[in-house]
């Protein structure tokens, strides 16, 4: 049942910071389908669970502060894009630990996997350009 996402040079957003924490999430989130695959047990799920929701919460941090720094227009509705993504993430890494099941697992694993390729290869693409041509000013924000 393994459906791994596979990073691609379609899913640059430009800044270098920003595609290496996409990555990093790519990673986490095969992470988590391979220990669903394998059967790890809920601690281990559990885990790396949470490793994906704290690295969502930085990478939403610092892409927030390129946003600001390219003058993205749409700043605020991705700002509550963000918000929402990590209230849903909280909701279903709670569910999984009251109830872990395959269910359950499929329909986090679906989720997330979802999200996370319409997050980056049409929500995020929105900044791209304005990332690129304020390089200094993104420059300094990931800084920061």
């Amino acid at each position: 049942m393994t459906n791994y996402i596979e990073w691609t040079p379609e899913m640059s957003v430009g800044v270098d910071a920003l595609d290496k924490d996409h990555q990093q999430l790519v990673g986490l989130l095969n992470q988590f389908i391979q220990a669903v695959d394998d059967g790890d047990g809920v601690l281990i799920v559990d885990a790396i669970f949470g490793g994906l929701v704290r690295y969502t919460e930085t990478h939403f941090i610092r892409e927030e502060k390129v946003m600001e720094a390219c003058g993205y227009p749409d700043l605020a509705e991705h700002k509550l894009q963000h918000q929402k993504l990590v209230a849903r993430v909280f909701e279903c890494r709670e569910a999984y630990m009251q109830t872990p099941n395959e269910s359950l697992e499929g329909e986090v694993r679906e989720f997330l996997t979802s999200w996370l390729q319409q997050h980056i290869l049409v929500d995020d693409m929105d900044y791209k350009v304005l990332a690129e041509a304020n390089a200094d000013a993104v420059a300094l924000a990931v800084a920061e």
